[in-house]
């Protein structure tokens, strides 16, 4: 199972921010927390901080672990590991993909990526519940 990591950022206003995937590759036009693969050596919270910087341009603050998924695509199967993240500033998108900053009820309606569905419930339960 590859170790994947994502992040939950919250600006002030409360707004979650997401990244849509780009057209032409895996599961394209789909919404996702920010994130990516973990490289062989690099800690889950490592991975998180580079991915970030390298696909927002900002080095975030990663906190604590809020929730872990399973799931299996056609081509992989992945564990998810998703952690609370603050950013410095306001972040870039710097690999073609869309970025947007929704609240809770928006995101109920983007179309998400399988993994980052299972993951907002998990999520979504846990803001309801604090």
């Amino acid at each position: 199972m590859k170790p994947v990591v994502a992040a939950f950022i919250q600006n002030e206003e409360g707004l979650i921010l997401l990244a849509r995937r780009p057209q032409g590759k895996k599961r394209g036009g789909l919404w996702e927390f920010p994130g990516g693969k973990v490289e062989e050596g690099e800690t889950l919270e490592e991975a998180l901080a580079r991915e970030i910087e390298e696909e927002l341009g900002v080095r975030p603050k990663v906190g604590k672990l809020l929730a872990t998924v399973e799931h299996q695509y056609p081509e992989v199967a992945i564990r998810l590991f998703c952690f609370q993240a603050w950013l410095p500033r306001e972040p870039r998108p710097l690999e073609g993909q869309e970025l947007g900053w929704f609240k809770k009820e928006e995101v109920e309606a983007l179309p998400l990526a399988p993994a980052d569905q299972k993951l907002w419930a998990l999520l979504k339960s846990n803001l309801e519940n604090s």
